[in-house]
């Protein structure tokens, strides 16, 4: 049974308040699920995540996904994260692997050392080509994270500052 301090029924109509919603027909309440109600203090607790908070963990630390996931879209904010830390990750690894083959190579006798489709060591280039033929594929998508990541951070800054995210259990976010 519901408590009736949150229930007004008059007139065949019902009016809920808080923890509550009126049933299609308005002649009963029922349970909302972003409430709890809390049967031994007799009061109900909001359970939705706070809009301004959310707006601030997208402003300071969207690229770590931390309002999405503090809303509880945790595949949105582990996207997020995953992009944001793996991809410098990622690039670490492969400088790490290309600078190991070029120590190898200048070791060895061999005229053409290939590291990667894009990319080879000819005896014959001069040291910048070399460079510049393992650095561009870097560069370029090291430009392309930067804007991903930018504007993905202004989009969840608009999203979050007007309100247009619920959370991952589908509540409106509380004012």
């Amino acid at each position: 049974s519901l408590p009736t301090k949150y229930i007004n029924c008059s007139s065949q109509k019902c009016v809920c308040s808080d923890c509550f919603y009126a049933t299609n027909s308005y002649k009963s309440c029922a349970y909302q699920r972003c409430w709890e109600y809390n049967k031994t203090t007799q009061t109900c607790n909001d359970l939705r995540k706070d809009q301004r908070t959310a707006f601030f963990l997208s402003l300071f630390l969207s690229p770590l996904g931390a309002a999405n996931l503090y809303i509880s879209q945790r595949a949105i904010g582990g996207l997020q994260l995953a992009i944001f830390v793996g991809f410098p990750i990622l690039v670490l690894c492969i400088w790490s692997y290309i600078f190991s083959c070029c120590l190898d190579r200048n070791a060895s006798n061999e005229g053409v050392l290939y590291i990667f489709a894009f990319c080879c060591f000819d005896r014959n280039d001069s040291n910048e080509d070399q460079k510049k033929r393992i650095l561009w594929p870097l560069n370029v998508s090291c430009i392309v994270w930067i804007l991903v990541t930018m504007m993905w951070w202004a989009a969840d800054i608009v999203a979050f500052a007007e309100d247009l995210r619920t959370s991952g259990d589908g509540c409106p976010l509380r004012h």
